[in-house]
């Protein structure tokens, strides 16, 4: 069983950095990579996140490589490196 707990408004300014991730429609916010699968959690605007895969389509883009810390998105015709915000 879970439980909630209440958290401080101290303990969450403290543990957030305010604006730490670019002001774009697709952030790149962690990477996960195996032995057989690698996947990346994305964000689409300011709300959504997905767990993607190499082969997905996201936002328009079709992911083609998963790295540590990066994400190679192919996009009409052109490549597009997204890497982790450097805080």
């Amino acid at each position: 069983m879970s439980e909630t707990t209440q958290t401080s408004e101290a303990t969450l300014a403290a543990a957030t950095t305010q604006d730490a991730l670019p002001d774009a429609r697709l952030s790149l916010l962690g990477t996960l990579l195996g032995p057989d699968m690698s996947h990346a959690l994305m964000r689409i605007g300011k709300s959504t996140v997905a767990r993607v895969t190499v082969g997905d389509v996201i936002d328009g883009a079709t992911v083609a490589a998963i790295g540590e810390g990066v994400v190679m998105l192919a996009r009409a015709g052109r490549t597009e490196r997204l890497s982790l915000p450097t805080i």
